[in-house]
């Protein structure tokens, strides 16, 4: 019986410490598994907002953290999906040991890899928004921003065969884009002027008003703008008017990138979900289609002080970082 647990908490503004947390030793419900995790995932974007208290007001401490591969240690009597000593991924914390219902995790791709299985999480992101696009793979589509987000959107937009032009000023980043095989990976759209009043399509992983400008500029007119990335905070001066302007005049649909307005769960009318997004990316990783070597680093969860740091200050250079539970 497990009575003591340790996770990752965002403890005050831009600290972030490894603690001893709550654990509900009570007996597994019908329902439940327990597993103790091999692997957590973080998000680069959405734990930047509460590490960093952009919004202001953040009540500390936080838990943080919504992708985990857990090996299964218990299972409830009506689990019949996933056995003791297999692994899920789950959206949970980063903590060591999780209590998850049967429906809220998706069991692992045999053989995979459990630091590549966990990146199963992100592509899922931006799946979402491709599902509701009406924009078809014969046309362009610009990928604004090569984080992890924006790195994976633009994988699985080029799997599924549209022409797909990525963009991040970062050199690093590009040069990740690139040896994951993305074929048109620039700085901005200005070094593509063939593709001005072009693109059908326009995905914003950057969250920053000028890429959205940017962006813009270059779709035809009824062309779609989906904004996946999170705007936590004003980074340019301009008005909002030359913005309007060229979503009235261009006839632009602009759509929120909320990953979560399609269920989670798929049903008999609703085909698509936010699990079958995750479980359908981790094949796509599992065969080779999308490519994950080399794009994260892997630290120990006693070194999540540092690890918050460097994300926020942009010293790390990978896209993607990892924690090993093993150590715990």
């Amino acid at each position: 019986m497990i009575q003591i647990n340790q996770g990752i908490r965002f403890t005050g503004k831009q600290q972030a410490s490894l603690v001893q947390c709550d654990w509900e030793p009570s007996p597994l419900a019908a329902d439940e598994i327990i597993g103790r995790t091999i692997v957590s995932l973080i998000s680069n974007g959405s734990e930047m907002g509460a590490y960093m208290d952009f919004s202001g007001g953040m009540k500390y401490p936080v838990e943080t953290g919504y992708a985990a591969i857990l090996e299964v240690l218990e299972v409830g009597e009506e689990v019949t999906n996933v056995k003791v000593g297999e692994r899920v991924l789950a959206l949970s914390p980063h903590q060591a040991y999780s209590r998850v219902k049967f429906n809220d995790y998706i069991p692992v791709p045999a053989g995979m890899k459990p630091e590549h299985a966990v990146i199963g999480r992100f592509p899922a992101v931006s799946m979402t928004s491709m599902i509701h696009s009406r924009i078809r793979p014969t046309e362009s589509v610009m990928v604004m921003g090569l984080g992890i987000v924006g790195l994976m959107c633009a994988q699985v937009m080029q799997h599924c065969g549209y022409e797909v032009y990525a963009f991040d000023p970062n050199e690093g980043r590009r040069a990740t884009a690139r040896s994951c095989g993305l074929r048109h990976v620039y700085t901005s759209p200005d070094e593509v002027p063939g593709l001005k009043g072009t693109a059908g399509l326009a995905i914003d992983c950057s969250g920053r008003e000028e890429a959205v400008y940017s962006l813009l500029a270059n779709l035809r007119k009824g062309g779609e703008l989906y904004l996946v990335g999170v705007p936590w905070f004003r980074s340019t001066d301009k008005f909002a008017h030359d913005l309007l302007r060229s979503i009235f005049y261009g006839y632009v649909q602009v759509n929120s990138g909320w990953e979560w307005s399609i269920p989670r769960h798929s049903s008999e009318f609703h085909p698509n979900s936010n699990h079958g997004s995750i479980r359908k990316a981790m094949e796509w990783i599992r065969d080779g289609l999308l490519q994950v070597e080399n794009i994260y680093d892997i630290y120990t969860p006693s070194a999540c002080g540092e690890v918050y740091a460097g994300i926020a200050d942009s010293t790390l250079t990978k896209p993607c970082v990892i924690f090993d539970w093993s150590s715990v």
